[in-house]
């Protein structure tokens, strides 16, 4: 119990100090199924066009839906419904457009009638990177009211903006009831987010705001056989300060999409409150969820066939390869008994010259023996140098000094006077003329 105590804490979120009133219903049982929390989840719902009207763009069929149902409240009961109509706007790839009619007639509260006139499609934003088209959507409607909370007729519009990504992530924003004066609150502000995994499981929650009132909605929707069954809770409508808990299933029987809903209060069964809720959508030209599940289960079938194969041939590419690897490790161990054959081999005749030359040295040995030695001869003496003849002569070359030609002749830099004494006419600046031939004098001639 403590358990089933949180969680129902969880999902009954606090609120406002204001009450909802019955201006503030959404017609649709997967609506009441989530608990309101549908703001990005408005694709194949035709009742989109009163949450979100960026919601139906696109849609590849002729729709049709309705819904009634029925809510308790202190105040008094009110019954309601809709029936709406969504159609591909052919001049637009990608425009859907519509119309939709809403009644609501709550004792000791007032009745109100809204007929809606829908466009919406899909955008590719330019310079954007985004993964699926960008979702708009906008309703004209005509708006009559009647009751405690006001009373007149206007007309309006309302707006929507639906955004997703292939991550399974969404954000639904709207702007409704933006109308002339009916007596009712006008500009409610909606923020949606979701995330659903593997087309299974959803996990949703809605912002709604108008003056007087701000509510949070939390929802959760699961997905069984392929889609045909979805189960769905999340909290409900808190009407005339009675909170609920919503409760929902949908049967999808293509073309025909059924949903039930209903809320309950937790703080008593008994207690004046709670609604119920039964809608019908039939898609034109949609095919038949048996179609669909075989079609599924034959493609479910061709995937399985395919990786069947594929493992096959996978098996077939291991067995040739098994079979060349034992090839080639019969082929490497002949080879290895054939180089250890030679390797005895080439040790066999390795030892069988060690032992000749063995035998060579000491025959060698024993001949020195015999043969006296030769007398050594006496050393030879150097011949001497002959002694340099002076002078010498040198050509000069290109970047040379009087010092390193005195350096080259003399081994000492210092005597460059005694070349330049012996040749002032092929002198320039202290510099030999280049490719002129100096008399390089006798070195004694200094001392």
């Amino acid at each position: 119990m403590r358990i089933l105590h949180w969680s129902l804490a969880l999902v009954l979120l606090p609120a406002s100090v204001w009450a909802s009133t019955y201006k503030d219903l959404i017609p649709g049982a997967r609506v009441m199924g989530l608990g309101y929390a549908v703001h990005s989840l408005a694709a194949d719902d035709p009742f989109a066009i009163f949450y979100n009207p960026a919601g139906p763009a696109n849609t590849p069929y002729v729709q049709f839906g309705a819904t009634m149902g029925r809510n308790s409240s202190p105040r008094g009961t009110m019954v309601f419904g809709a029936l709406t109509y969504l159609r591909p706007f052919e001049p637009i790839n990608t425009a859907t457009i519509g119309g939709a009619y809403l009644i609501e007639r709550q004792d000791r509260g007032g009745d109100k009638d809204v007929v809606n006139f829908h466009f919406s499609r899909e955008y590719k934003v330019p310079y954007l990177n985004l993964a699926r088209p960008v979702r708009v959507g906008g309703n004209f409607k005509m708006i009559n009211a009647e009751g405690l909370d006001g009373a007149g007729f206007g007309v309006g519009l309302d707006g929507g903006l639906l955004l997703r990504t292939n991550m399974g992530l969404a954000l639904g924003i709207s702007i409704m009831d933006l109308t002339t004066m009916v007596g009712m609150p006008r500009l409610v502000y909606g923020l949606g987010t979701s995330y659903t995994w593997r087309k299974r499981l959803t996990l949703a929650a809605d912002m709604r705001i108008r003056d007087g009132l701000t509510e949070f909605y939390p929802g959760i929707e699961a997905s069984f056989m392929q889609g045909l069954l979805k189960a769905r809770m999340g909290r409900g409508l808190r009407l005339d300060l009675v909170e609920t808990l919503a409760f929902g299933l949908g049967l999808n029987f293509s073309p025909l999409v059924i949903d039930l809903g209903m809320a309950i209060p937790p703080a008593g069964i008994f207690r004046p409150g709670g609604a119920y809720q039964a809608s019908f959508n039939y898609r034109f030209g949609a095919p038949p969820f048996a179609g669909a599940f075989v079609g599924n289960a034959a493609n479910e079938a061709e995937t399985l066939k395919g990786q069947i194969n594929e493992l096959d041939n996978k098996k077939k590419d291991l067995d040739n390869e098994t079979e060349v690897s034992r090839t080639n490790r019969d082929s490497t161990q002949a080879e290895l008994k054939e180089a250890e054959a030679r390797l005895r081999e080439t040790q066999e005749e390795f030892r069988k010259v060690m032992k000749k030359k063995d035998e060579t040295a000491y025959d060698l040995q024993l001949l020195e023996m015999r043969i006296p030695p030769k007398p050594q001869a006496k050393p030879q003496p150097k011949p001497k140098p002959k002694p340099k003849v002076w002078p010498d002569r040198h050509a000069a070359q290109p970047g040379e000094t009087l010092r390193s030609i005195a350096k080259q002749y003399y081994g000492d830099s210092s005597l460059w006077e005694l070349i330049y004494e012996a040749n002032r006419g092929k002198i320039d600046r202290g510099f030999p003329i280049e490719g002129a031939v100096l008399v390089i004098p006798d070195p004694k001639a200094a001392r």
